[in-house]
């Protein structure tokens, strides 16, 4: 009887686990088939939003009935890839720029930007006035998004515009299309083609001119960034960045660049809160002379960059600003990184002298109304010289635009702009300009 009374439980425990095994089975089933359901739902759903109202049929409305339904995607202006959970967005602008210039030689290479360092001082050049009509600044870029994954939100970005290599200008101006941007960031981290984290784009004067203010740090390069963001609006972030020594052997040399043996040491500290964002940033550089003909240097720049927002004057009013010092550090300040290397070299002395410079702006925005803005804004940028340096070298600039711009919805601009540069070389010879420029943009 014992043996009789484990055979039965050993039954029952059998025919319990089959049990379970197809009660188990008869989940899945049914799970599967409230997953069909709600798709077949969504597919509904998606068709009745496109449905025609009456009498619309044989219309376009009623063809696309019959087309595959887009989601929206997470980013504005996006929509989701079916089937994924990937974001695409395709972006850009069209800018259309009327600019003429009033005396004050400038070289003919600078025509479609303020560049103020192109300013002559040496009287070699006509100061005809001048007119030009270009779309040089005109952008297209791509982006691909995913928010959730492994290491957090991912996004592959790439941009282009056509201030490339100058079209010929008696047919066809076809301006080339270049690379602005292109990289990939996942979670905290950052790889690829972007703004200098030494840089704060988002403190930038809004100007018509492409070139903008002489005084802000202004460099688009190879990074690898990290980044952490904190609960109550701090954030710190520290990078590598392609690096780009400039040295000069003598007065009258060429300027040259180094031999970059190690990347920039980039790093920064930003808050951001309801009254605006405060960013400082610093960078170390090492400046290798070219063939062992010098010894190296190590260059550094510091810059403080933020943007006030002043509601006691009107709702969307701000104040933006940057103060920068490089020491051995030219390229760090736009209006200098054309024109003075990082590292003075003295052929008869066997000395070395870094070049020190400083520069900054500041903008004031304001909203006339909802649709109608101007901007005030005023660069300064001043060089140290070495006592050997040519008399005709840069040393000092000023930069002054006014505008008035009117967006009658938001992805139209149509603006004016006067424009006002001074350059001074280190023999106190000064050349000036007045610029004049309107631009129509349109972006999507």
């Amino acid at each position: 009887m014992v043996v009789g009374a484990v055979l039965v439980g050993s039954a029952a425990c059998a025919s319990a686990q089959d049990s379970t095994a197809q009660l188990e089975k008869l989940i899945r089933e049914q799970q599967k088939q409230l997953d069909a359901l709600r798709r077949e739902v969504g597919a509904i759903k998606g068709r009745e939003a496109h449905r025609p109202a009456p009498g619309q049929r044989g219309t376009v409305a009623a063809k696309a009935a019959d087309e595959p339904f887009v989601l929206k995607g997470g980013l504005p202006l996006s929509w989701r890839l079916p089937g994924t959970d990937v974001d695409i967005k395709i972006g850009g602008k069209v800018k259309a720029d009327v600019i003429g210039r009033v005396g004050g030689r400038q070289s003919s290479g600078a025509q479609d930007l303020f560049a103020v360092t192109g300013i002559d001082t040496r009287g070699t050049r006509f100061g005809d006035d001048a007119f030009r009509i270009h779309s040089r600044e005109s952008r297209l870029n791509f982006e691909i998004s995913k928010k959730d994954t492994p290491l957090g939100p991912s996004r592959a970005f790439i941009e282009g515009d056509f201030f490339g290599a100058a079209g010929n200008q008696v047919a066809s101006n076809s301006d080339s299309f270049r690379l602005r941007h292109a990289f990939v960031e996942v979670g905290p981290l950052l790889a690829g083609q972007w703004w200098t984290t030494f840089s704060d784009p988002s403190a930038y004067a809004e100007t018509l001119d492409f070139q903008g203010s002489g005084g802000q740090a202004f460099i688009r390069q190879g990074v690898v960034r990290l980044e952490h963001k904190f609960s109550n609006g701090f954030s710190i972030a520290g990078a590598i960045e392609n690096p780009e020594g400039r040295v000069q052997f003598g007065p009258a040399a060429p300027i040259t660049s180094s031999r970059d043996t190690l990347p920039d040491f980039v790093g920064r500290v930003r808050y951001q809160g309801a009254l605006g964002h405060l960013q400082i940033a610093g960078v170390v550089t090492r400046i290798n002379a070219p063939n062992g003909l010098a010894s190296d240097e190590t260059g550094y720049a510091g810059t403080v960059t933020g943007r006030l927002n002043l509601p006691l004057l009107a709702q969307k009013d701000n104040l933006r600003f940057q103060a920068t010092y490089a020491n051995g550090a030219t390229r760090h300040i736009q209006e200098t990184a054309g024109v003075l290397p990082s590292v003075f070299y003295n052929p008869a002395t066997g000395q070395s002298e870094k070049q020190k410079s400083f520069g900054g702006y500041v903008a004031f925005q304001h909203w006339w109304t909802n649709e109608l803005r101007s901007n005030l804004v005023y660069s300064y940028v001043r060089a140290d010289l070495p006592s050997f340096a040519l008399a005709s070298t840069f040393k000092h600039s000023q930069y002054a635009a006014a505008n008035l711009v009117w967006s009658p919805w938001s992805e139209l601009d149509l603006g004016i702009e006067g424009q006002y540069g001074l350059r001074e070389d280190r023999d106190n010879r000064r050349g000036r300009q007045t610029r004049l420029q309107s631009s129509a943009t349109y972006r999507f």
